[in-house]
């Protein structure tokens, strides 16, 4: 298929519903790793943590060490990995955490938070939802061109004049 302005409309048709099917697998991905991360949650215990220090080899990664306020469970690290030079850290020695312990692995153990605990979803949904919202606007451009080319066959008006 050449790409010849009379073939515009096809090739915008076949990117509309290019761009469909991949809305439809970045949903359906970002509700799998959904529900796969909501599991995962469920599988931990929410605990009330204190951070109780911070340690930081080398810019951009810190190793923050959480100690439950009761005492029902021993101290674990948590690494946070960060972009030292657009942002600080955001933690503070002394603060309190609810933290989802992972009892199994305590170092897979995950702050409280929706972007800490969905992030991967949130964006595949967010760009399949994006994606989605292209459909009907290329069906609308689509429909738009094929009625001006058929204006333009009806009345005779041609894309080309040649003037002496």
């Amino acid at each position: 298929m050449s790409t010849s302005p009379r073939n515009a409309p096809q090739i915008l048709k076949y990117i509309a519903f290019g761009m469909l099917s991949v809305s439809v697998v970045l949903v359906i991905l970002g509700v799998y790793y959904y529900q796969k991360e909501d599991a995962f949650l469920k599988e931990c215990t929410l605990i009330t943590c204190k951070i109780t220090s911070i340690e930081e080899k080398r810019l951009g990664k810190a190793y923050i060490t959480f100690a439950e306020v009761n005492g029902n469970y021993k101290p674990f690290l948590h690494l946070v990995e960060y972009d030292a030079s657009d942002e600080e850290l955001g933690y503070n020695e002394g603060e309190v955490h609810e933290v989802y312990y992972y009892s199994k692995d305590p170092a897979q153990s995950q702050v409280k938070g929706f972007f800490e605990n969905h992030l991967t979803s949130f964006i595949l949904l967010i760009t399949g939802f994006a994606f989605m919202l292209d459909f009907p606007i290329l069906l609308l451009v689509v429909s738009k061109t094929k009625k001006q080319r058929m204006a333009q066959q009806q009345y005779g008006i041609k894309d080309e004049v040649i003037s002496e």
